[in-house]
């Protein structure tokens, strides 16, 4: 099947919904399984229907340390764009879909997350659009009707695509590895078992890699008619409604964090005395795995405060001559001990915030060689991917304990006690 028969479905799949009073994206189960077949046989079905695949593929999964997640996002990304497609097509006296504005909405929150701003201006110039100004792109004069079909069908093949590749992924029981390398096997087979096969055979020339977190769900339908007060700070904004905040805004959960010390009520006692925890809890506390702390509140995530009290009132911080046990150091300093008896204190080994976070940003990655975290577009993650290892922090818990495991080691670190 051409790719000329399958625009003509399409189309007919998109008259025939919105004779049923639906105008959005192709639902139809057996244009979807033609085609998802077409694509797996011949990867090259994306250059006949000239969707920029490799390019839009590539741009939004690299860099990625974990692919699914990405996919997911990219799947989003290319659902909206037929969207817009499908909507000049089927109803073009509607002035709404004219306009996009490119600093809210699903602009921001759904597109401009996951591609550059190059490949996304390329896709909406497709369409018809020009950019009129910093903020704003408008259609001029509408393309061909078949022209909209084809960028339309072009799209969901995109989002097949990802599908597939999800696929790949799911039966390889791995979703962390190189971008390229998911591309190249992809490209170089006609199913998905032999992609897998290939991707196992370069797999077990590395090392083991980490095993596959759990997918998160896809997120509900999209919908561009909303207004973003509607929303409620939903992320499935509209490609045509009002100002809303960044991607990298962050939220109002994190925008304001009161300091370290007043976070948790149990570090001090309303006394004002120091509140000295048991040993059973500090043992606790420090073999309480990060990961296990994955969807608890932060009310119970009283770990990293224990350990930050236990680690300030430790007495052997600043240790002393074994000569002078018990002396103070200034007391030590007055009777002429020389500076190098004291045994130097190494830098503790602790987590550090990488400078590509602004304040309030939770990190998505962390790199246990490094010991820095890293948001997700950071320019760094290239020279850590080849043989760091790299930790993906999944959801915004892990995240928030993450980012105050940072801000506790750098408080630690700078603390009276420890240094010499």
């Amino acid at each position: 099947m051409g790719s000329s028969s399958l625009s003509e479905d399409y189309r007919l799949c998109l008259e025939r919904e919105l004779r049923r009073g639906r105008a959005g994206v192709c639902g139809d189960p057996s244009l979807r399984a033609v085609l998802w077949q077409i694509l797996v046989e011949d990867f090259d079905l994306h250059g006949a229907l000239q969707d920029d695949a490799l390019a839009l593929l590539t741009d939004g999964l690299w860099g990625r340390a974990d692919l699914a997640p990405a996919l997911r996002g990219l799947a989003r990304a290319f659902e909206l764009l037929e969207l817009a497609a499908v909507h000049l097509y089927l109803l073009p006296w509607r002035k709404e879909f004219t306009t996009i504005k490119t600093f809210s909405g699903g602009y921001v929150h759904v597109l401009k997350g996951v591609l550059s701003d190059d490949l996304l201006l390329k896709s909406f110039q497709k369409m018809g659009y020009v950019r009129r100004d910093s903020h704003r792109l408008m259609v001029t004069a509408l393309p061909p009707a078949c022209q909209l079909v084809q960028v339309a069908l072009g799209c969901f093949a995109l989002r097949l695509e990802c599908e597939i590749l999800g696929e790949v992924l799911a039966q390889l029981g791995t979703s962390v590895l190189p971008a390229e390398d998911l591309l190249q096997a992809r490209r170089a087979s006609g199913d998905v078992a032999s992609c897998v096969a290939w991707l196992q055979q370069r797999l077990a020339q590395d090392e083991e890699p980490p095993p596959r977190g759990s997918p998160a769900a896809y997120r509900p339908p999209l919908d561009l008619y909303r207004d973003l007060q509607e929303d409620e700070g939903s992320e499935d904004a509209s490609l045509y409604g009002e100002p809303s905040p960044g991607p990298d805004s962050p939220s109002a959960e994190v925008a304001y964090r009161p300091p370290l010390w007043e976070q948790s009520a149990k570090l001090w006692s309303p006394e004002g005395q120091a509140w000295d925890p048991s040993a059973e809890e500090l043992s606790q506390a420090s073999t309480q795995p990060y990961g296990a702390l994955e969807g608890l509140e932060p009310e119970s995530s009283a770990f990293s405060f224990l350990s930050l009290h236990s680690e300030l009132s430790r007495p052997g911080d600043l240790a002393t001559p074994e000569s002078s046990a018990g002396a103070s150091p200034r007391r030590i300093r007055a009777e002429g001990v020389p500076a190098s008896a004291y045994r130097s204190v190494s830098e503790p080994p602790g987590y550090q915030a990488h400078s590509c976070l602004s304040p309030g940003a939770l990190p998505t990655l962390c790199c246990d060689t490094c010991r820095q975290l890293h948001a997700a577009h950071c320019a760094a993650l290239p020279a850590c991917r080849p043989s760091h290892s790299l930790r993906v922090l999944l959801g915004d818990a892990q995240r928030r304990l993450w980012l105050q495991r940072a801000q506790m080691d750098t408080l630690l670190f700078n603390s009276p006690g420890a240094r010499p």
